[in-house]
């Protein structure tokens, strides 16, 4: 399945055709966190294994897959790229830590969730220059439901962030460092998939490392 985006990503209009694969994850036996108010935590991914999530490579400069412990996603074009868990859902709450490779202008990381093998989807989303932004894509586009800004809880450069992405309700909301940095309501997707995504500007790549992302079900045990 083919889907091209025209993806706005820093004022900059970008595009690429990408087939996605549903990915393969590692689940965990659902257990309750004591005293941790992200709720139930349904599965960790240490990306140890080469077959976890989506293992894919095309000839249009695109590589997803797990690569000496870490969960790598490159694009060596313009548009986003993404690769997605098996496991459905509707409300969770995604953590993650993100290491950009390159400092190329307009490129950006995050995660997804409700997210469709064709792109569609909720992407929260940073970049090694310290903006942010939440976005949904549907058909043909990614749309902005919090335009690209700066937040100085970022890490800028090639630094590790942890992203945190929680879809509850119509709310969805992004922390980064542990701090709450955007907060937007929709109710366009009520399911699907976590996903891991990179986009590149157009004429730059994008190539950033994953690891330790871990799945809440929102809410805590009493």
């Amino acid at each position: 399945m083919c889907k091209q985006f025209a993806a706005f990503l820093l004022m900059f209009v970008i595009g690429l055709v990408v087939t996605s694969i549903p990915a393969y994850g590692q689940e965990n036996d659902p257990k309750s966190i004591s005293g941790d108010s992200l709720g139930i935590l349904l599965a960790v991914e240490t990306f140890d294994e080469d077959d976890v999530w989506e293992q894919y490579t095309n000839p249009m400069g695109v590589e997803l897959g797990v690569e000496n412990g870490v969960y790598r996603a490159y694009t060596m074009n313009g548009g986003y790229v993404w690769g997605l868990n098996e496991a459905e859902h509707s409300d969770i709450i995604l953590e993650v830590e993100a290491t950009p490779m390159n400092l190329n202008f307009g490129s950006g990381y995050g995660v997804m969730c409700r997210a469709e093998a064709d792109g569609d989807g909720y992407y929260f989303m940073i970049n090694a220059e310290g903006f942010y932004s939440i976005a949904k894509g549907e058909g043909d586009y990614i749309l902005p439901l919090v335009d690209w800004q700066r937040s100085p809880a970022i890490h800028q450069q090639i630094d590790l962030n942890v992203i945190r992405a929680a879809c509850v309700g119509s709310t969805l909301t992004l922390h980064v460092n542990d701090q709450l940095i955007a907060e937007v309501t929709d109710t366009t997707y009520g399911a699907g998939f976590a996903g891991l995504s990179v986009a590149g500007a157009e004429y730059t790549d994008a190539d950033v490392i994953f690891d330790n992302l871990a799945m809440y079900l929102p809410g805590t045990l009493h």
